[in-house]
């Protein structure tokens, strides 16, 4: 893997998110320079708790507005970053009656989107793309296929569709897409994060986000 000048800026895309809010919190208190993708910087709720952040950091936040299915929106946000750290996407299991434009169309349109820039701007060397181990699996069934009854970033989630599943299947389609891009391509490498189910605080309660919808169902 190449090495990441650390003077230069951080792409974060979809910051406001609930995983990517705490990215740029922690990439700020570290003293980076941090280029924030969110679909309306000039909506307060949307960004205030970014700009909290930011207050009294090491780092310095820049927000720009970028939107998944809007080809050539990150680009100006990617610009100068070595590193992109593509978090923005969907995730939402129910509340919506089109499972393709509520997510499968951002999740996979919006990956391609921002690779294409990444493809488009000079600086970029590495792309980490939070993907889901729903990406490896989807039903429980696939594990009589997995070696050893073992789940790996190897694997591939082949049960689930638009219609069953289709937040699992907008993740594999996207990770699928992301590996080739960057197949394609030699400058920038890839790294995917599989996460299950992340718990812990809210830096906003404003966050459309089913890992917030179970804490507050606990509650």
């Amino acid at each position: 893997m190449v090495a990441i000048d650390k003077n230069k800026p951080i792409c974060v895309t979809g910051a406001s998110g609930y995983i990517a809010s705490w990215i740029v919190k922690y990439l700020l208190d570290d003293g980076f320079l941090v280029h924030a993708t969110v679909r309306d910087s000039s909506k307060e709720s949307s960004v205030a708790h970014l700009l909290k952040a930011a207050n009294g950091a090491k780092g310095t936040l820049k927000l720009f507005d970028a939107d998944l299915i809007q080809e050539g929106s990150f680009t100006k946000a990617i610009e100068g970053c070595e590193l992109v750290i593509h978090t923005a996407s969907p995730f939402v299991i129910k509340g919506f009656t089109d499972p393709y434009e509520a997510l499968i169309r951002p999740a996979v349109e919006g990956t391609d989107n921002v690779l294409k820039s990444c493809n488009a701007v000079e600086s970029v060397r590495r792309v980490v793309l939070t993907s889901s181990v729903a990406s490896i699996y989807g039903d429980a069934v696939e594990i009589l296929k997995a070696p050893g009854g073992v789940f790996t970033e190897q694997l591939w989630n082949n049960t689930s569709s638009e219609s069953h599943q289709p937040y699992s299947y907008s993740k594999v389609m996207a990770e699928r897409r992301a590996w080739e891009i960057c197949k394609n391509q030699s400058r920038w490498d890839l790294v995917t994060i599989n996460p299950s189910l992340v718990m812990g605080p809210s830096l906003t309660t404003q966050t459309q986000s089913t890992s917030i919808d179970v804490m507050r169902d606990l509650g």
